[in-house]
């Protein structure tokens, strides 16, 4: 079977290669012999055009789109491009956009079926079933239209041993177009602050048992882990057959086994592998200690994320993220004595939220010593526990969002006006800082798209930035 797997281009502004569809390829191949081909049209910024010829090119007998929510309108328009280039290949939707509204990926006629959750081993179980001329509608985790109305087949068994999934098919893409951004004004990895020029992402786990209640559940509330001798030869291979220079680890929840942590960089350490790691994804900041610092340390860490989202201890309790403040913030001193360069995840307009609630967040981003902050608005997407709980009391939710600056729909106690106003006034505050610009210069890598940083600065100072 000729299978063509496509990734949208979007306003999204990272096109790392793209794990999951590598992970979909590499799996597949375990279990027969298809024609893949995988269409990053993100990283080459192809307008839709140019996409339905490639996908004409392609001959496909099935075209497999991933896609964010984000992504909602260009996936109708690549299933629209699909159907109109290859009218009789199935037209298939997976990812984070399909597993939170399957029924809104439906509803565009132009697709056939969506593929929810951990899709290895569902998608491998489909291919084989549509190739052969099998019953395909029993297969877990899908869903389709069925005399008019949309079916969805009960829920998979995630993959309990993470060890028996292949490695990523790299062979698939031209790496090389990803390391030195041949053609595209994409930065080709998650991390905003990469230090080496060849770099990779690398999933060492899967799920969190965490339960945040606007977060995504593509990969299960219970975690999956790697072993350290799997990830370590991922990591070898990386390096030998690609001369990979930099990893940036891309889990949910890394650290959350602490002792397993610290052994892979023990491993990094022995092996001499000699990379660059970062957390753009964040860690878990009171699952650390000074021990696994020091190895991160050792192991070239460079760059860690943590993920804090609200300075208030009411609002921690009421999201369900139960991070104790006082431990975030002393690890986040012991990061920084050790001269990491270090990020902060922070959310506003959380529901009932007030302003001084809203201003102890921004005084924890602001006093602790991070170099950067990201500081989006709350945006309760369709699938998450805020989600169905916002629609339970009532509110009037839009199924369709932009990007994660604008204020979709305000549940805080604070009016939007003042709100985006805090946002920016919170940017200014943070990066026009003499101390945290000089402790940005002394600890992040600046060099790499120095000028689109400088621009970037220049728009928080004098302008309303929305990027």
């Amino acid at each position: 079977m000729k299978i063509l797997l496509v990734r949208p281009h979007s306003d999204v502004p990272a096109a790392a290669p793209p794990l999951g569809l590598l992970y979909l390829a590499s799996y597949l191949r375990t279990f027969g012999s298809h024609e893949i081909e995988i269409l990053d049209a993100r990283l080459k910024e192809y307008d839709f055009d140019t996409i339905g010829a490639k996908i004409r090119q392609s001959n496909a007998d099935l075209v497999g789109i991933t896609a964010f929510s984000l992504e909602f309108r260009e996936t109708r328009e690549i299933a629209a491009q699909s159907k109109k280039a290859l009218p009789n290949a199935r037209v298939l939707v997976g990812g984070p956009y399909a597993t939170s509204d399957y029924k809104k990926v439906l509803s565009d006629p132009n697709v056939d079926i969506a593929v929810m959750g951990e899709a290895e081993r569902t998608f491998q179980q489909l291919v084989q079933a549509l190739e052969s001329g099998d019953d395909w509608t029993q297969i877990n985790e899908i869903a389709f239209r069925q005399n008019g109305d949309v079916v969805k087949t009960a829920v998979a068994e995630f993959i309990s041993n993470l060890d028996e999934l292949p490695y990523p098919a790299w062979d698939l893409v031209n790496l090389d177009e990803y390391f030195y951004r041949k053609g595209t004004a994409k930065r080709t990895c998650f991390n905003q602050h990469q230090w080496k020029k060849r770099i990779l992402s690398i999933f060492t786990t899967r799920g969190c048992p965490y339960q945040c209640t606007y977060c995504h559940n593509l990969f299960g509330k219970k975690i999956r882990q790697r072993s350290v001798e799997n990830v370590i030869g991922e990591l070898r291979l990386m390096k030998d057959k690609f001369n990979v220079e930099e990893v940036e680890i891309v889990d949910d929840i890394f650290n959350l086994d602490m002792d397993r942590a610290k052994q892979i960089f023990r491993r990094v350490i022995e092996e001499k592998l000699d990379m660059k790691f970062s957390f753009p994804n964040a860690i878990r900041s009171d699952r650390v200690d000074e021990e696994m610092l020091d190895l991160f340390k050792a192991g070239g860490v460079y760059r860690i994320v943590f993920a804090i989202e609200s300075g208030s201890p009411r609002i921690q309790k009421m999201i369900r993220k139960n991070l104790d403040l006082n431990i975030a913030r002393r690890n986040i001193d012991l990061a920084a004595k050790r001269g990491f360069s270090l990020g902060g995840f922070f959310m506003m307009g959380f529901l009932d939220e007030t302003e001084e609630e809203l201003m102890s967040t921004i005084k924890f981003a602001i006093d602790a010593p991070i170099h950067t902050a990201t500081l989006p608005i709350l945006t309760p997407f369709p699938g998450t526990e805020i989600y169905n709980d916002l629609i339970a009391r009532g509110y009037d939710l839009p199924t369709e969002y932009e990007h994660y600056q604008k204020v979709h729909v305000n549940i805080s106690k604070i009016p939007t006006e003042r709100l985006e106003k805090l946002r920016q006034m919170t940017f200014r505050k943070f990066y026009l800082s003499p101390r945290r610009l000089w402790g940005i210069l002394r600890t992040t890598p600046w060099k790499d798209r120095f000028f689109t940083k400088l621009w970037i600065l220049f728009l928080i100072a004098f302008f309303k930035y929305e990027k």
